[in-house]
């Protein structure tokens, strides 16, 4: 029997998604994601003086602001003339950039994600009644806890860049603010107690200790050698083998990372990479959007973003979507924390994927692993802050130029292009993550990552797609950030 099932608003997602599922006998044969609102952050920044992107884009999001600035700062820097950043202000940039996608990371699996795992549809699994204990919203002894070390955890930004969110220290050439003695030492305080929070209460065990482990069969023998005694973690991956979730919601198998963390002296923390297979060197001249089914009109179906001027067309008959269709290569590719660590080789996580693909438990997992990795080097970071250095130079902005900054938000690939004519800007384009992953068909009617990992899944109830859900949250879709 056939039936059309629409779900909108999508509740624990940022923003406004509709999704249109087309059922064959409880079976997805077709999915379509929506970003339903227009908000035109490019219109608005045309004819600005180019250093007002670094104050307008942060606003896209107030979620993942940091990540904006760092790629605003970033394109402002390709529009400059010659000139070396400061050092110091590149680390204090990084950690509080890894500060926002470790909070991000956690309040996902604790906030968004765990909360699915709650239906009913779920309740075989044998440590249901924990799952409910730890996880039931604003009430789980877990979920409470992450809420309350959440809030502390935030502080560093204070510390380091004034205010979260929309700080305007962070500027092409590092921080605007100065960093005390008495800043770095609260920082290390703040993140040492955090850090004493994950182990005891995530992974169960000193992060250091846990960084060793390397393959699946390690994990399991790490997390699940205790029942009485799993942590959130092992609870979770648990349920995602009793569940089914290894290999539930396959994504499209390629993966792009814009690269994040950069040194001056040792490149990028996370490499910058295309991964089909094999990894190559990212080109940002390979990235284009489709606007097929998008309501633009362009008269360009396909264009680079240095071209796509984003003329809304609300009227568009063949468009469901205000988000673009982003390909690399003209290729539909998945970005995120997995695609990060693919692309960068990280044991663990290549491991799974070599085992699952891109899947919900990959996915899922992989930010809980990034945020682990990333608070063992943001304990190096810190050290090397000192209140004698110069965390700020001057740069100076060519009249006529164009540029890219590009970075990783905690979803994944995020870019800004700028042109800039007689010393204004002439045309501004953001591609946010989940643009690339809920973005509409392409010219090509291919789906997005996320119409892809839907399409085929089996639900229980057509009233109740749970399994839908769950596997659309395992993206952690975006929806400010992508409608443009």
């Amino acid at each position: 029997m056939s039936r059309d099932l629409i779900i909108t608003p999508y509740s624990r997602v940022e923003g406004d998604l509709r999704i249109h599922l087309s059922l064959e006998d409880k079976t997805v044969t077709e999915a379509r994601a929506s970003g339903v609102m227009f908000r035109g952050f490019e219109h608005i920044l045309r004819g600005h003086h180019p250093e007002d992107a670094i104050v307008y884009t942060p606003r896209i999001c107030g979620i993942c602001c940091i990540s904006h600035s760092v790629a605003s700062s970033l394109a402002l820097r390709a529009v400059s003339e010659d000139f070396s950043p400061s050092p110091a202000g590149e680390i204090a940039t990084n950690i509080a950039h890894a500060t926002e996608n470790v909070m991000s990371h956690i309040t996902q699996f604790y906030l968004y994600f765990l909360p699915d795992l709650l239906s009913n549809r779920f309740s075989s699994f044998s440590m249901y009644d924990e799952i409910r204990k730890r996880f039931t919203p604003f009430e789980g002894t877990s979920t409470l806890q992450a809420i309350r070390e959440r809030k502390k955890f935030l502080e560093i930004l204070g510390y380091l860049v004034g205010k979260w969110p929309h700080t305007l220290a962070i500027q092409p050439g590092g921080i605007t603010k100065s960093i005390e003695s008495s800043d770095i030492y609260h920082v290390q305080g703040i993140l040492k107690d955090f850090t004493a929070y994950i182990e005891s209460r995530l992974v169960g065990m000193p992060l250091r200790k846990y960084l060793e482990i390397d393959t699946e069969e390690r994990l399991e023998e790490s997390l699940l050698n205790e029942r009485d005694t799993l942590s959130d973690m092992g609870l979770f991956y648990m349920a995602a083998r009793e569940l089914e979730l290894l290999e539930l919601g396959r994504g499209p198998g390629r993966f792009i990372s814009g690269g994040a963390y950069p040194f001056q002296e040792d490149g990028h923390f996370f490499q910058p990479g295309y991964w089909d297979g094999e990894l190559e060197p990212l080109d940002p001249g390979n990235i284009s959007e489709s606007i097929t089914h998008s309501f633009f009109s362009d008269g360009n179906e396909f264009s680079s973003p240095f071209e796509d001027r984003s003329e809304p067309s609300p009227e568009k008959e063949s468009a469901y979507s205000w988000a673009k269709a982003p390909r690399y290569r003209k290729q539909v590719v998945e970005v995120g924390a997995i695609g990060r660590q693919v692309v960068s080789a990280e044991p663990l996580i290549t491991d799974l994927y070599g085992r699952y693909g891109s899947t919900v438990f990959t996915r899922v997992f992989a930010r809980l692993h990034e945020a682990i990795i990333l608070l063992a080097a943001m304990e190096e970071w810190v050290s090397r802050l000192d209140s004698c250095a110069d965390y700020y130079v001057k740069n100076k902005l060519k009249d006529n130029a164009r540029g890219t900054g590009i970075t990783e938000a905690a979803r994944g690939f995020l870019g800004h292009w700028i042109v800039v004519k007689e010393g204004k800007i002439s045309n501004y384009q953001v591609i946010t993550p989940t643009a690339f992953n809920c973005s509409p068909r392409d010219h090509r009617d291919r789906p997005g990552p996320v119409e892809q990992s839907v399409t085929g899944t089996v639900v229980a109830s057509e009233n109740d797609p749970v399994e839908v859900d769950i596997i659309i949250r395992s993206y952690d879709p975006c929806l400010v950030c992508t409608v443009h």
